[in-house]
């Protein structure tokens, strides 16, 4: 590229109402056309046509870039003209769509919320360009009226604005959007969009005895079949029930809970392009009605050094990045690779009889009442609960990196503190389904450190172990159950059995530091912590279980197998 090139650029970035900065002698948008490129590009109205404008711009720049590698500065003119009118095409189809959406809502006194789908271009010189605009994403408020109480039956009223709002995703309506000079692949494309629907629910639905996955699930099926019934190939019809695994607001409101209570509407071009869109999604453990928001900095010692006994104060019952922990036996825990039933732990005999060592005085504990048989005889040592448990830090809420995502990306935040799993429960998401077959989409990704191998640690002589351990990279799929086995009393015997084993519900919460893997557990144990640092093979386990009608705290070490 000859020197003139970046002359070139500049002009094709600016097009007009730039200047130059005397200073730096390069070119940039004048002071007085600022105001002026909000309102065109930045308009709260929905009906401004900003897609539209910001495709033409950024068509523009890629085309005149394009033409001027080619062609020099004539190509570069004849780029700007046809770039300008192929994002003209997509922003255009995606303007009239968004603008008619909320005009049926503002008709039916809907709450309704969109932004753009982006994907990153990937490969070539230009893989820098700005992402190209591909579907919409539509977050719409479920009303109080819209379907009959406790089932996925739609009320006659809902039936009628949803039949509105799907047939703006029906494939003849999209033709009709596109102009005239509309290529006979883009034709092709808006009759093939792949729609998912999303069904989510609040907190108060499994308060109250409901199984939001179950419910939401069949609620955005009978909303898929609606827009089926409006044209769109049933074959391109996605749905899901999320229940309450991806909130946007918190739920510890009524506003917050009215909010996370919606139907989410999403429209790519391909079925690879609605996979890269659901690993991308994320969820705020901030915005769950269990997230304790404390930020306050207690004693902290490295992550994963802990020792089998926390000490039973409040202000030293502190975080999952490091905590004040006096130290009473520490089992060596050596495993092997391979099959699960391999695992070994060495437990010396000191710490044997320090485990089965109860406190000489506890007071009675008020968050169990009374001992099953299978909990009863498990001493994984540790202190008496203090307080509501050991809460968690996770960092920053994670903030979108997916280069497909929606243009308004999560920003994180100040440092999480959770609470323990005691003031918990599971949050439970069905799998993504195709309509027409209702076979579920395939999960592709997973979180690094838990794609399958077994976590494992020894506490108080005896071995925990959770196999299968499978963490999606989409916050939103379900989390398969783990396989949790416990060895009681284990020396290293390879060929010993279980005393306890269960397929368990867990919970995934992600931060920018470390992911909380929390188990619930029905038996020996009531749940369990398990604080993963980011990108490191090691963990933190907190342990919550009753013995003698005592609830008990341990924590310990434990490494990815």
């Amino acid at each position: 590229m000859t020197i003139r090139s970046p002359i070139v650029l500049g002009v094709a970035l600016c097009v007009s109402g730039c200047a130059i900065n005397p200073q730096t002698g390069q070119p940039e948008v004048a002071a007085s056309v600022k105001t002026q490129f909000n309102s065109i590009f930045n308009n709260e109205n929905p009906c401004s046509n900003n897609d539209r404008n910001i495709g033409i711009a950024v068509g523009a720049v890629a085309g005149g870039v394009i033409g001027y590698l080619a062609h020099g500065a004539k190509g570069a003119a004849a780029g700007v003209v046809i770039g300008a009118g192929g994002g003209f095409l997509v922003g255009h189809a995606l303007d009239a769509r968004r603008c008619e959406l909320y005009r049926i809502a503002q008709a039916n006194g809907l709450k309704l919320a969109s932004a753009p789908i982006t994907q990153a271009k990937s490969g070539g010189a230009n893989s820098a360009d700005k992402p190209a605009t591909v579907g919409l994403d539509v977050q719409l408020e479920n009303k109080s009226d819209e379907f009959v109480a406790g089932t996925a039956q739609l009320t006659p009223q809902a039936r009628k604005y949803l039949a509105q709002i799907a047939n703006q995703y029906s494939p003849k309506t999209l033709l009709a959007a596109l102009p005239s000079n509309a290529t006979p692949e883009q034709r092709a494309q808006a009759g093939s969009h792949k729609v998912l629907i999303v069904g989510h629910t609040d907190e108060n639905d499994s308060s109250l005895g409901a199984d939001p996955a179950a419910l939401s699930q069949e609620r955005a099926k009978a909303v898929a079949k609606v827009f089926v019934d409006q044209g769109v190939p049933v074959q391109n019809m996605f749905y899901q029930g999320a229940g309450d695994t991806l909130p946007i607001a918190p739920n510890t409101t009524d506003q917050g809970r009215e909010e996370n209570r919606r139907v989410q509407i999403v429209d790519v071009p391909t079925e690879a392009d609605l996979q890269q869109f659901l690993s991308a999604r994320t969820a705020d453990p901030a915005n769950y009605r269990f997230a304790n928001l404390n930020t306050a900095s207690p004693q902290e010692t490295p992550l994963g050094e802990r020792t089998n006994t926390v000490t039973p104060t409040a202000a030293t019952h502190a975080t999952t990045g490091k905590t004040t922990i006096k130290p009473r036996s520490k089992p060596t825990t050596v495993a092997k690779t391979g099959s699960p039933g391999n695992i070994k732990t060495e437990v010396s005999a000191s710490s044997r009889a320090a485990a089965t060592a109860a406190p000489a005085s506890v007071a009675p504990s008020q968050a169990t009442a009374g001992a099953t048989d299978e909990r009863s005889g498990y001493d994984f040592g540790g202190t008496p609960t203090a307080g509501g448990g050991i809460p968690v830090r996770l960092g920053s809420a994670p903030a979108k990196s997916s280069s497909f995502s929606l243009i308004s990306n999560a920003n994180a935040g100040s440092p999480m503190t959770l609470n323990s799993c005691l003031g918990d429960r599971p949050h439970v998401a069905s799998a993504v389904r195709n309509l027409a077959t209702d076979q579920a989409l395939n999960v592709r990704d997973y979180l690094p450190g838990f794609y399958g191998a077994p976590w494992a640690a020894g506490l108080g002589g005896n071995l925990i172990a959770l196999l299968d351990v499978r963490v999606p990279s989409d916050a939103g799929s379900p989390v398969p159950e783990p396989e949790l086995k416990i060895y009681k009393d284990y020396l290293g015997n390879v060929s010993q059995k279980p005393s306890y084993s269960a397929r368990v519900p867990v919970n995934v919460y992600r931060g920018s530091d470390a992911t909380l893997y929390r188990v619930f557990v029905s038996g020996p144990m009531q749940c369990m912590d398990l604080v993963v640092p980011v990108s490191k093979p090691r963990a933190t386990g907190n342990v919550y279980y009753t013995n003698r009608s005592v609830d008990y705290t341990a924590s310990g070490n434990f490494a990815l197998r």
